[in-house]
């Protein structure tokens, strides 16, 4: 841990204390790990008592300064998306800057290049999605036609989606009216069972509802499911 003799700016603290937590939600992470970066990186660079309560869709943190003043802030999380690189990386940083080997501008720095990391690329999406549905649809008793149904169908829902992402935010009337998860999930589910049954009537798919369970699977929400099961576990 740093010494008391270099801590920089309390308020830039604040930030890349806030700016690292932000990032650590929006790539999927669990709430008390975005608290606990936080926590880290304020304590690092100086920060008494600090405190931060973070929920999937905001962050509140809190911490003394070495003047004995009390700084906080408030940030919104208005996008989710799953990047585990991202989170491993801002988990280094916060180590690094507890173990004292990083200083603040290195943070900033490292954590700016953090920031434009982009997403995987649209073939490794697409492929994940097609392996994804088939391994599922086998799992549940479907045969390999049927896999194969669902392989397409999930690429595709999942190519959709991409695309709709993309063009949500190239248009701003999109992007005012946007969509909740909720209605996403069932017109995807409602045309992925379609696509399925469809194959089905065309004799691609011996057993289509293997298939559409497969698909389905994509559209469950298995970040939020997993970040709430340690949640009961401890009451």
């Amino acid at each position: 841990m740093p010494t008391s003799q270099a801590y920089p700016d309390p308020e830039e603290v604040l930030l890349l204390a806030a700016d690292a937590a932000r990032i650590v939600l929006e790539s999927g992470a669990e709430t008390y790990r975005a608290e606990e970066t936080a926590q880290a990186v304020c304590s690092a660079l100086g920060g008494v008592e600090a405190e931060c309560f973070a929920t999937p869709t905001g962050i509140i943190l809190s911490f003394f300064g070495q003047d004995a003043r009390v700084r906080s802030i408030v940030r919104r999380i208005s996008k989710r998306s799953m990047n585990l690189e991202r989170i491993s990386r801002v988990n280094k940083l916060s180590r690094d800057l507890y173990a004292g080997s990083l200083d603040f501008d290195g943070a900033a720095a490292e954590l700016g290049r953090i920031e434009q990391i982009a997403g995987y690329p649209l073939p490794i999406s697409l492929l994940a999605a097609a392996m994804g549905t088939g391994s599922f649809t086998l799992l549940f008793g479907g045969r390999w036609n049927d896999a194969l149904v669902a392989a397409l169908v999930g690429a595709a829902l999942v190519g959709a989606a991409l695309v709709g992402a993309v063009l949500s935010r190239l248009t701003k009337e999109l992007t005012r009216r946007r969509s909740s998860d909720f209605f996403t999930n069932i017109v995807g589910g409602a045309a992925a069972a379609l696509a399925c049954l469809a194959a089905g009537r065309l004799g691609l798919s011996t057993n289509p509802h293997t298939a559409i369970i497969g698909v389905i699977m994509l559209l469950v929400p298995g970040v939020a499911i997993t970040n709430a099961t340690p949640t009961p576990a401890t009451w």
